[in-house]
């Protein structure tokens, strides 16, 4: 087994949203910065418009220069998850990281003999599903809860009226909606989570972060 250095260790998220997010989740779950030694690895975004085709160019490299260390990277599985996983696993077997035809259910955690580096994957919402980000936060919201239903038949209202986001940015929609009737309306992703908008302690976000433990050894 690999022994990490956290200290050099790298998390690559694809953009800010994703870091923001990533980094109150983990502080609620006392993963802190400058608190630890070595501490974990802060949650890195690529530039904006990157996305997720900027952490796909960055997995080789990573897994190349992390001798001793960790890569992580966090991707949205969007409307193919079996194609997104299908895109990461062939950059990681050219880089001599053994994977699975399928991603597991809480995350893929590997290691690069070539290397030395331990390696770990998660697409988001859950390994498993269509979805991004805002997928992975809807489910760290109370089952049931009645506003998160009004905001999607809002968002469905408003696309009949000419609302004009895509059809892929529907979920991202029904989040901002969600969030803008809070005590605090519109907080951002991360703010939202440290102001327990967002549950920390839901299934979703206990697997995830089970998955950084293991990954980071936290």
């Amino acid at each position: 087994m690999t022994t990490v250095d956290n200290q050099r260790s790298v998390l690559l998220v694809e953009g800010k949203d994703d870091e923001s997010a990533v980094r109150h989740l983990l502080r609620w779950h006392d993963i802190g910065y400058g608190e630890r030694n070595p501490p974990p690895p802060l949650p890195i975004p690529n530039a904006p418009g990157d996305g997720v085709k900027g952490v796909l160019s960055a997995i080789a490299v990573s897994v190349r220069s992390s001798t001793g260390r960790s890569a992580g990277f966090v991707l949205d599985a969007d409307s193919q998850p079996l194609r997104r996983w299908a895109a990461v696993s062939s950059r990681l077997s050219k880089v001599g990281v053994p994977v699975p035809d399928q991603i597991p259910a809480g995350g893929f955690v590997g290691e690069s003999p070539d290397y030395g580096t331990r390696v770990g994957v998660w697409i988001m919402p859950d390994n498993l599903r269509k979805g991004a980000l805002e997928e992975f936060l809807a489910d760290l919201v109370e089952a049931g809860n009645p506003l998160l239903a009004h905001a999607r038949t809002a968002t469905n209202q408003a696309t009949a009226l000419g609302a004009k986001f895509t059809a892929a940015d529907t979920q991202k929609a029904v989040v901002h909606a969600w969030l803008a009737w809070q005590r605090e309306p519109g907080l951002r992703y991360g703010t939202a989570i440290r102001a327990r908008y967002f549950h920390h302690d839901a299934p979703a976000a206990t697997a995830f972060i089970a998955w950084f433990r293991h990954l980071y050894n936290v």
